[in-house]
């Protein structure tokens, strides 16, 4: 009778064994599979194409981040700061993986989101702000992986445009039919 006996110590050893490791198991994974939301850094630059950063002398960039599956705004605010590096941007030919936009003055957009899990985004900007005629709207999807930062360069998002403001005429300025005018105009990068 000693054998069976030994045979039921043992099932009793295994089972106190398994549940034990599955506990452990289960109070470590309870960490890793929470619903905790992990923070995640994003940066965003708008930029004007073939040219430079849009910055706060044009009045700057809106930008809006939102999760795509449910249409919530993860984070909006204004892209503010200075053009960039115009020797980098403008003048010197570029190497791949090269630092062009993220200079330390170049205006940019930096959000902090809080994620529970990876998330596909919509970032949507319009600019310049300070010419509300001369508005470009311009986004980018792209899927946010928690904790994984988007830093340095950050997300860049280029506008096609240019400012054009009508000098002369003025708006008031009664013109004839028929005749010739000249016309002066200002015209700059977004």
């Amino acid at each position: 009778m000693g054998g069976v006996n030994d045979g039921g110590n043992t099932m009793v050893r295994f089972i106190l064994f398994f549940l034990m490791t599955a506990g452990i198991f289960l109070s470590l994974s309870h960490f890793s599979f929470s619903a905790d939301k992990i923070p995640t850094k994003i940066i965003v630059r708008v930029v004007s194409k073939d040219a430079k950063v849009i910055g706060s002398g044009v009045g700057g960039a809106l930008v809006r981040i939102r999760n795509l599956e449910t249409g919530e705004t993860l984070a909006q605010g204004k892209q503010g700061g200075g053009t960039g590096d115009t020797d980098r941007i403008m003048v010197r030919p570029r190497k791949r993986g090269e630092t062009v936009y993220g200079t330390p003055d170049a205006a940019l957009y930096q959000a902090e989101i809080l994620l529970g899990k990876q998330t596909q985004i919509e970032i949507y900007t319009e600019a310049p702000l300070a010419y509300p005629h001369a508005i470009q709207k311009g986004s980018k999807t792209l899927t946010l992986i928690p904790g994984k930062d988007i830093l340095g360069e950050g997300v860049l998002i280029e506008l096609d445009g240019l400012i054009v403001n009508i000098l002369d005429p003025t708006p008031n300025r009664d013109q004839k039919r028929g005749k010739e005018i000249t016309v002066k105009a200002e015209v700059k990068m977004l």
